[in-house]
C-alpha cells in the first residue's frame, strides 16, 4: 500500500495551498513590532484600544493568531495577515445576497470603511456618516 504524504492535520495539497497563501502574505509585507512576542501573549495588555469602543469585532475574543501570523527574527517581530486582506473577512463572514450588492465587499475592500478590530461607530465603521450597506443615503 502506498503511503500518503501527511503533514499534521493537513493533507499534502492542503498544506501546499496554505504555504502558497502564507508566502504571498509574507511578500505583501507586514507590520514590524519591536521585541519578541511570546506564543501565548495577551496583545490587549498593550493594545487595549483594539478591544474597546462602541463596536468591537467578535474575533477580538479569540487569539490574535486567528487572523495574524507573527514571525520573529532576532529582536523584531513582523505581524502579517494570515491571508490576503481582500479575502480574510470572508474566511468567517458569509457573502450574503445583500453583501454581493455592496461594491466594496464584492471587491474585498471591507477595511476601507470598517475597522477590523473595534470602532466608536456602529458595525465597526470608521466614520459615523458612512452609507448603509445598500449604498443609499440614510
Amino acid at each position: 500500500m502506498a503511503r500518503r504524504s501527511h503533514v499534521g492535520p493537513f493533507t499534502g495539497a492542503m498544506f501546499l495551498s496554505f504555504l502558497v497563501v502564507f508566502m504571498t502574505t509574507l511578500r505583501a509585507g507586514g507590520i514590524e513590532h519591536p521585541g519578541t512576542i511570546e506564543k501565548d501573549a495577551i496583545c490587549a495588555s498593550c493594545h487595549g484600544k483594539k478591544i474597546s469602543g462602541a463596536s468591537v469585532h467578535s474575533a477580538m475574543a479569540m487569539p490574535c493568531t486567528v487572523c495574524h501570523v507573527a514571525m520573529t527574527r532576532g529582536d523584531m517581530t513582523t505581524l502579517t495577515l494570515l491571508m490576503p486582506k481582500e479575502k480574510i473577512c470572508f474566511a468567517c463572514h458569509e457573502q450574503s445576497a445583500a453583501m454581493q450588492q455592496h461594491v466594496p465587499a464584492v471587491k474585498g475592500r471591507c477595511i476601507e470603511c470598517h475597522d477590523a478590530h473595534s470602532s466608536n461607530h456602529r458595525m465597526l465603521l470608521l466614520k459615523a456618516d458612512a452609507l448603509p450597506l445598500s449604498g443609499q443615503k440614510k
